[in-house]
């Protein structure tokens, strides 16, 4: 089983102003692997196989249909936007005013091409980037070709949250049986207004660390033990098996935290630190694994 990983430079181009379809990944042999996604990629680009859809309302519903694409950068500050977090992946934050080419964000969707799959699995993670008086959720949607209704996939839907930071990992999870041995498919998140007349500020939410496979025993499992750790607020909880020790490092390159562990499944709490970038070293099975860390 291949692996195919996206990174941050992992874009295509498309120029067209109006709402599209992307390209479809060919799944069979290749599993689809997104997690990240950068602030300086360019405008009308967008992850391998994927798209980022707007519509013309500041709190769109589940019901509210997309109008076009998002043309705009992904470093953007104000205003309603989709932002690029990094090792994150993307985030959908509205406002009162969108931007001046751009609608509203609405959704991200994934094309894929599924033949000689007999079964499709999924895995994704959601988090609550920053938190927001309004209720708002991202409801994972598919269909089996590019023009009918979305249909909602069960159990796959993250309400947004009062702690920042707070994240939910989805799966893996095996798609309706009509998504296997197509042509072309779409999977699509979408971010939506409850519509259960709370105000305020809205929520700024993400989607990040997309797996997608043919099989269940294939790499998607080995990439959800290769998930290191979650980051809620300032605790640090290690996701991974066999950790043996964690070190962490400022921007100076200066040890501020250093621990053996003996367990799995722990929790570290880092209100001690300021908020800024870190450097994060895990010892498992003899391996050095490095990772950025962003406190904020």
């Amino acid at each position: 089983m291949i692996l195919v990983i996206f990174l941050a430079f992992g874009f295509v181009t498309n120029l067209s102003f109006a709402q599209s379809n992307p390209q479809p990944f060919e799944l069979s042999g290749s599993s689809y692997y997104f997690n990240e996604w950068r602030e300086d990629a360019p405008a009308r680009t967008y992850p391998v196989s994927m798209i980022f859809h707007t519509l013309k309302k500041s709190d769109p519903k589940i019901d509210d249909e997309m109008t076009g694409d998002w043309i705009s950068p992904y470093n953007l500050k104000s205003k309603a936007r989709i932002n690029g977090l990094g090792q994150y992946g993307f985030s959908f934050l509205s406002t009162s005013s969108s931007q001046d080419d751009d609608g509203y964000p609405g959704a991200a969707v994934l094309a894929l091409d599924t033949r000689n799959c007999s079964e499709v699995y999924l895995r994704w993670t959601a988090r609550t980037y920053n938190v927001g008086e309004r209720n708002y959720f991202i409801q994972l949607q598919y269909r089996t070709d590019d023009k009918s209704k979305f249909v909602n996939v069960s159990n796959s839907i993250y309400s947004s949250s009062q702690t920042k930071g707070d994240f939910k990992i989805f799966g893996p999870i095996k798609l309706p049986d009509n998504c296997a041995n197509k042509n072309y498919i779409q999977l699509r998140w979408k971010y939506c207004y409850a519509n259960d007349a709370s105000s305020g500020t809205r929520p700024q939410l993400a989607v990040d660390d997309i797996y997608v496979a043919d099989n269940l025993n294939s790499s998607i499992n080995d990439q959800i033990e290769n998930i290191e750790f979650q980051l809620v607020d300032k605790s640090l909880f290690l996701t991974s098996n066999d950790v043996s020790s964690v070190e962490i490092y400022n921007s100076l390159g200066q040890i501020v935290y250093s621990s053996k562990l003996f367990q799995n499944n722990t929790v570290i709490n880092l209100n001690f630190l300021l908020n800024g970038p870190y450097f994060i070293v895990l010892k498992k099975n003899e391996q050095i694994i490095l990772k950025k860390l962003l406190l904020n």
